[in-house]
């Protein structure tokens, strides 16, 4: 009798400290680093920068899970250059003598991802490796201003916008912060399509479209929190009349 009511103490403790299933909310901050390269041979240079997620999932069970995550990664625009290293666009001034970066250019990326998690463990492990997949959108927003290599008194710049599918994987650690909440630590290589329209000031070939290839590096650490209903504790039968 004793044993009994000693296991069903130990069960009904483990079940109280266990994630409990249903919707959770979570948001994110970090570091990410972009790669943009056109397949006219043109590269973007992309200053690294900071990133935030939020996100909205449902647990199914003790090990998966998916969300819906909204993503924002601002960078500046360094230095535009052609695969061998050579400038390809200068700073608007001066027009002339040495070619400085431009310091006016931007390439913001926005993303709404659709991502399906699968948790190591058990849920009322203190510490869970994640790893997960992701599909969805990716807009790009590109805008500079400054003058070809080839000849500085042609501006050139862009101010546009693109929209392609994208995918992401995922790997992290979740750290138990009590019954529902989460601190997780999370890295995402994303990547998609892109497109930048840009201008010159005069007749030039270079001007157009620029399809691009975008890559992204990202780390954050975020807080997750469960709103699901805690499963009631099991409370073991009483025994048998002597």
């Amino acid at each position: 009798m004793a044993t009994s009511a000693i296991g069903a103490l130990a069960l009904s403790a483990g079940v109280a400290s266990a994630e409990p299933n249903g919707w959770y909310g979570a948001i994110d901050a970090g570091w990410h680093s972009a790669d943009v390269a056109s397949n006219r041979g043109v590269e973007f240079e992309v200053e690294d920068d900071w990133a935030g997620f939020a996100r909205l999932g449902y647990r199914f069970n003790d090990n998966w899970r998916v969300e819906f995550e909204g993503g924002y990664r601002p960078g500046e625009i360094g230095e535009v250059f052609v695969a061998s290293g050579a400038p390809f666009v200068c700073n608007v001034t001066p027009a002339v003598g040495t070619c400085a970066p431009m310091t006016d250019g931007d390439l913001e990326a926005t993303t709404f991802m659709a991502n399906v998690i699968y948790d190591f463990g058990t849920a009322d492990s203190n510490v869970r490796p994640f790893i997960g997949l992701g599909a969805g959108v990716n807009r790009v927003h590109t805008k500079f201003l400054g003058t070809l290599a080839s000849n500085r008194a042609v501006f050139f710049a862009a101010d546009d916008s693109s929209t392609d599918l994208a995918a992401q994987a995922i790997a992290g650690l979740a750290f138990a912060l009590g019954d529902r909440g989460h601190l997780d630590i999370t890295y995402r290589y994303l990547i998609s399509n892109m497109e930048v329209e840009a201008f010159t000031s005069a007749a030039n070939p270079s001007s157009g479209f620029y399809p691009a290839r975008y890559e992204d590096h990202s780390l954050t650490v975020g807080l997750r929190y469960a709103f699901g209903a805690v499963e009631p504790a099991y409370i073991a039968p009483p025994p048998p009349p002597p």
